[in-house]
């Protein structure tokens, strides 16, 4: 499952493996930043991604702030055992509609969909691929 590292990477078409090759930082390193939280990640991290993807580590630093505070990246590490494809998908959708719309997904709610379900890992595919169908219909 995508962690807020590899999301950050995966939006500027890059991944640890590269970022370590550029910036010599161990790939070990790079994935123990990526299972932390948001606010243990080192300056030295943060630079290295920099490195990567032409941002300085401040940049990098505000735009994992937002996406950490993206309501479906957030339901998708709340949920790490999801069809795999199906988030891949979703996050698929939600960079192109970004990209095209220059638009944001922040006000995207599972309430509607999930408030008066169990919370399991069946019912958060129903709302995964009720987003992404919402998204876009041609995923059906």
């Amino acid at each position: 499952m995508a962690k807020l590292i590899d999301e950050f990477l995966k939006k500027h078409g890059s991944n640890r493996y590269q970022v370590a090759k550029i910036s010599g930082m161990g790939e070990g390193t790079l994935a123990g930043a990526n299972n932390a939280p948001l606010n243990n990640v080192t300056v030295k991290t943060l630079q290295a991604l920099g490195m990567a993807t032409g941002m300085s580590a401040g940049d990098v630093l505000n735009e994992l702030i937002s996406l950490e505070n993206d309501p479906v990246v957030s339901f998708i590490h709340a949920h790490p055992y999801m069809d795999k494809k199906l988030v891949q998908a979703v996050q698929d959708t939600i960079i192109r509609l970004r990209e095209e719309q220059h638009s944001s997904y922040k006000n995207v709610t599972f309430n509607r969909y999930y408030k008066e379900v169990e919370d399991t890992n069946a019912n958060a595919e129903i709302a995964m691929q009720n987003l992404l169908n919402s998204l876009d219909p041609n995923k059906k």
